[in-house]
């Protein structure tokens, strides 16, 4: 009996020994992914510093050519900067998430008219082609795959609280007639807020660029923006849903919306939440990092740029340099290397054939939908609905019924509707070519879409700006 009891004592210590020593290699692998992740965003970070001080010398200097010079530095060090950001992340599945939060807190392009939806829009919608046809604006498209409204209101209070966009004049909705299933469509911001998702990088990235902003000068007619100075949480505008918070009170938070009793729930908070499990697909990127002593060289291709040697500069130069990259695909087939201002194609065979598909309709991201739509009339944005085009084989009552919900919101607000599945459908909803999937267009049907979209939204848009005389 004692025997067995000794036994049962010794098995029990091995027992704890060996959580022990899992525990430890857990905390001390994910001790460092983070130490990883974090020289990669002040190396990222550290690109910044010369672009912010270019520009305040630009403001600085009352001689028009060396203005014209610095501004034109100042736009090839950016490209610089975002070029070393693709680098550093072009790899990761699904890069344009990263592009476009990058945008939202970098303010690169500062785009007037922005496209905002589900990934309908992000591989449909090609901002080259609209710029092509309306040069006065300039375009981008923060379409995300999963998006539902509820994901969109807390991605709008990122944007105009914490990045501080500048406020867009245009809002395009590219609306979906099953936007409002959330079996369906998955995304939510929590997401994307973990340390090496896309708003947890740019998050670090801009404490990062606070730590060693220079000094903005004294000049009274300096325009650097003093609000960039860190603030407390407690004087942050952004609200509770969106602010950083600690493992523990993510797990506090599944626990009061979910019960004690939805473990799934409170396990995917864990492992979203801790870097060595969410970017495991990063471990041997890592180690190889570690094993190069902290030093990892990335090849950037040389700049696209306009040649401006031995002659005056002019307004019309300070374009900013372009890189061309080698084809690149992700494990998804999405096209990373043919990124464009948050558009990404994606492209794989269709054979074409009929199908019947569903949504559920949840009323309460209907609500939110509407109540979006308030938010952006409060702010003075106008919102334009484009339903973009899906093949003619998709066949659903649910879109018939939907499709005229969302007509019906269009005509009371006073919101254009360009809807490429009714009324502007044509041979291309016929034609397999033009798509990846059943919704989803492929890489010559989103150019092609494009275009069109580009010469159906020109007029709209001189309509709805010469309202408010902008």
């Amino acid at each position: 009996m004692k025997q067995n009891t000794k036994s049962l004592i010794g098995l029990f210590f091995s027992g704890l020994i060996v959580i022990a020593l899992a525990v430890g290699a857990v905390v001390g692998a994910n001790a460092m992914m983070k130490g990883f992740i974090a020289d990669e965003t002040r190396a990222v970070a550290a690109a910044a510093e010369a672009a912010e001080r270019v520009r305040l010398a630009a403001q600085q200097t009352e001689d028009e050519q060396e203005r014209l010079h610095l501004q034109l530095q100042e736009l090839t060090l950016k490209a610089e900067q975002m070029e070393q950001f693709y680098q550093k992340y072009k790899d990761r599945h699904c890069y344009h998430y990263f592009g476009q939060y990058y945008e939202m807190y970098e303010q690169v392009y500062n785009a007037d008219v922005i496209f905002i939806g589900t990934s309908h829009c992000a591989h449909g919608v090609n901002p080259l082609y609209l710029e092509e046809a309306i040069p006065e604006h300039s375009f981008f498209n923060f379409g995300l795959n999963g998006s539902v409204p509820s994901f969109y209101q807390d991605w709008y209070d990122i944007f105009k609280n914490e990045a501080k966009y500048p406020t867009p004049k245009v809002i395009v909705w590219c609306v979906d007639w099953f936007m409002c299933d959330t079996g369906w469509l998955w995304r939510r911001i929590t997401f994307d807020t973990p340390a090496d998702m896309p708003i947890g990088i740019m998050r670090a990235y801009e404490k990062e660029k606070k730590k060693n902003a220079p000094e903005p000068a004294a000049d009274p007619g300096d325009t650097f923006d003093s609000t960039t100075e860190e603030t407390s949480e407690e004087q942050s505008p952004v609200s509770e849903a969106v602010k950083e918070k600690t493992v523990a009170e993510l797990v506090r938070d599944s626990i009061r919306e979910h019960g004690w009793y939805a473990l799934d729930e409170h396990v995917t908070v864990i492992l979203l939440n801790n870097p060595i499990f969410s970017s495991r697909d990063r471990i041997p990127e890592m180690i190889r990092y570690y094993l190069k002593g902290r030093s990892v060289q990335i090849e950037t291709p040389a700049p696209v740029t306009p040649k401006i040697e031995g002659r005056i500069l002019t307004e019309e130069d300070l374009v900013m340099p372009t890189y061309q990259h080698k084809t690149l695909y992700d494990k998804d087939h999405n096209i990373t290397s043919e990124y464009y201002k948050g558009y990404i194609p994606w492209d794989v065979p269709f054979a074409g054939g009929t199908t019947t598909v569903g949504c559920v309709h949840n009323r309460g991201e209907w609500r939110k939908f509407e109540k979006l739509l308030d938010q952006f009339e409060e702010d003075g944005i106008k919102v334009i609905f484009v339903e973009c085009p899906e093949y003619s084989g998709w066949q659903s009552t649910d879109r018939v019924i939907h499709n005229k919900e969302l007509a019906e919101v269009a005509e009371e607000r006073g919101i254009p509707f360009l809807n490429y599945n009714d009324e502007l459908a044509s041979a291309f909803n016929d034609d397999n070519k033009n798509y990846s999937d059943w919704g989803h267009m492929s890489k010559r049907g989103s150019t092609a879409f494009s275009k069109v979209l580009a010469e159906d939204l020109k007029p709209v848009l001189e309509e709805v700006l010469a309202e408010d005389g902008k």
